[in-house]
């Protein structure tokens, strides 16, 4: 269910999504952007919601040049998936022309290991499954809802709220015992839900690139389903399914039944 909410872009409840097992409680389980730029009333809203925990799902790098705004007896958590960023636009703080510089180093990047933007992403999501560091930090995050359960809402996110929190959501939803399709529904909600938002950005830029690297912008302010598809092929490819991923992750079956137990009704 989306969160309407000021500023921050791409925030929802999972509250609602039906399991063989029960219905994920409202009010508990929510996924958003970044905090930096939460405005009072955005604020308000989470709290109105239960906010009790934050888990921010980014580098420590990208924390400290946007940090999260303090919210009062609200516990705050970093849980890096990623150990460095590998494409650090900020689309909000910059002007079309500062962006289109930046974009032009990354598509350089690109060009030069031979990748397309699409191409680019699905490499992105294979890599969360193969690097250790993705993999240790996706098992704190479920261990952490698994094993510290809070009365209240629990939100995480990264910087677009797509990407590193959409895996995390995925995951989740796979050890509560959801079904594929609504685990895709969650992560394709992302595109709805910050179309205002990335057509704004596109507007921003548009006088700034060529029609290709408006394309790439817009890849990046969207999800594919083809990417979250690379990761849970990886996952089987490396590990045999996605049980054997999420146990490399040092998730077991009685962290899953924590997990049921604690968000379920």
């Amino acid at each position: 269910m989306e969160l309407k909410l000021q500023q921050v872009a791409n925030a929802r409840d999972l509250g609602g999504i039906r399991t063989p097992c029960g219905v994920i409680a409202p009010n508990r389980l929510l996924r958003s952007g970044h905090l930096s730029i939460a405005s009072q009333q955005d604020i308000q809203t989470l709290l109105s919601k239960g906010l009790c925990r934050i888990i921010d799902l980014r580098t420590p790098a990208e924390i400290g040049n946007h940090p999260d705004v303090a919210i009062p007896n609200v516990e705050a958590l970093n849980v890096s998936i990623m150990s460095a960023t590998t494409f650090g636009i900020s689309y909000e703080t910059l002007d079309g022309a500062q962006i289109a510089v930046k974009l032009q180093a990354g598509i350089d990047r690109m060009l030069a290991r031979g990748e397309t933007p699409i191409e680019h992403m699905r490499i992105l999501y294979r890599k969360f499954i193969e690097d250790p560091h993705s993999r240790q930090g996706y098992g704190q995050f479920l261990r952490i809802l698994a094993e510290q359960p809070s009365k209240g809402a629990t939100l995480w996110h990264c910087t677009g709220g797509k990407d590193r929190c959409g895996t995390c959501a995925a995951l989740l939803l796979y050890c509560l015992g959801a079904d594929m399709q609504d685990i895709f529904d969650d992560y394709l909600a992302t595109n709805a839900q910050v179309s205002a938002h990335a057509e704004s950005i596109l507007a921003k830029v548009r006088p700034h690139v060529s029609s290709d690297k408006l394309e790439l912008v817009k890849s990046m302010l969207l999800v594919d389903k083809s990417y979250l598809q690379s990761f849970w092929a990886q996952a089987a490819e490396l590990f045999g399914s996605i049980d054997g991923f999420v146990q490399e992750c040092g998730v077991t079956e009685r962290h899953k039944e924590l997990l049921r137990q604690n968000y379920l009704v």
